[in-house]
């Protein structure tokens, strides 16, 4: 074999080696972004205003916009499931039909942005290899990353209850991922957690913990200290760990 046949035959094994390499990659290595899977729901109409109001959030609360806009896009979304099949053209008519001007468009733009988190959300719920609460923070990212924060405000209204359940479903997570941890370590992340989610009022936060909260976190928190006790001793400890209400436990 001569040399120049040599030279041929090695950069053809090597650009086999490459494209196999290459195919490997993309069939069993790469796997893509739930929030990447599907094309984006925005279209000529949407786009250009959407951008505009990303850069301008504040025209939401302009004169003549809906006062509960999650309510109005819970109410358009139903129009358009069960009356209009559908049909997003309708959606945008109807919006134009009673918003004119530029308010029509800039709430059909909302809208679609809307139905684009909506539809995304739905993708990470579907998601089995993660755990709930990681699948509460892919959806929060995915708000923060679509909607501009006064915006999702308005959409997304906050409210205490929230708070309290994210913080259950992150000490869930936590015991999940550190089976081995005593109390003594949970609760300093339960702390550290709560005090991150506890903005504001603790008060009205703590207000809306209910008794079947407090236990299960109780359970959640103690857990490795209570796995050797009796029915009745773990029922004595619960009891226990709620009378610290007032305590460090809670602050």
């Amino acid at each position: 074999m001569t040399k120049q046949k040599k030279i041929t035959l090695a950069f053809i094994l090597i650009l086999l080696f490459l494209l196999l390499a290459g195919f490997v990659y993309f069939l069993f290595l790469k796997k893509d972004s739930p929030l990447s899977q599907n094309p984006t729901s925005f279209d000529a109409k949407s786009e250009t205003t959407w951008t505009k109001v990303q850069s301008q959030p504040q025209i939401l609360g302009s004169e003549g916009y809906p006062e509960d806009i999650r309510d109005f896009l819970e109410t358009i979304r139903g129009k358009e499931s069960f009356q209009w099949n559908g049909d997003r053209t309708r959606t945008y008519q109807y919006l134009k039909e009673n918003f004119p001007d530029e308010r029509g468009d800039v709430l059909y733009a909302i809208y679609v942005a809307f139905m684009e988190f909506n539809s995304k959300s739905e993708q990470i719920q579907n998601l089995q290899e993660l755990t709930d609460y990681e699948r509460l923070t892919e959806i929060n990212r995915l708000k923060e990353t679509i909607f501009p924060e006064s915006i999702a405000k308005r959409i997304f209204l906050p409210h205490p209850i929230t708070a309290k359940e994210t913080l259950l479903l992150f000490m869930q997570d936590y015991v999940h991922k550190n089976p081995y941890s005593y109390s003594k370590e949970r609760k300093r992340a339960f702390l550290k957690k709560k005090k991150e989610l506890y903005q504001g009022d603790r008060f009205e936060h703590s207000s809306w913990e209910s008794s079947e909260f407090r236990t299960n976190l109780i359970q959640l928190i103690y857990g490795r200290e209570m796995e050797p006790m009796t029915e009745l001793e773990k029922i004595s400890f619960v009891r226990d760990r709620i009378e610290e209400l007032d305590s460090d436990f809670w602050n």
